[in-house]
């Protein structure tokens, strides 16, 4: 199931990367970096290093390549 849902996530993207005329890599890490932008205090997330956290009152940690 979890391989089915990226499959169809990497056409979704692969479609939305090509209309923003940018690469599927760098229009995975933008949409990356916004979801965990919008997680809230409790709300778990994969940090850059691979481990995940819970979010806090402070701002998440994300990568450094981030907007």
């Amino acid at each position: 199931m979890v391989e089915d849902l990226n499959i169809k996530r990497k056409a979704v993207y692969a479609d939305k990367a090509r209309a923003a005329n940018a690469t599927v890599e760098e229009y995975a890490l933008t949409a990356g970096c916004l979801a965990i932008s919008r997680t809230t205090a409790g709300e778990k997330y994969m940090s850059p290093d691979g481990v995940w956290r819970t979010r806090g009152v402070e701002p998440p940690v994300r990568d450094p390549r981030c907007p």
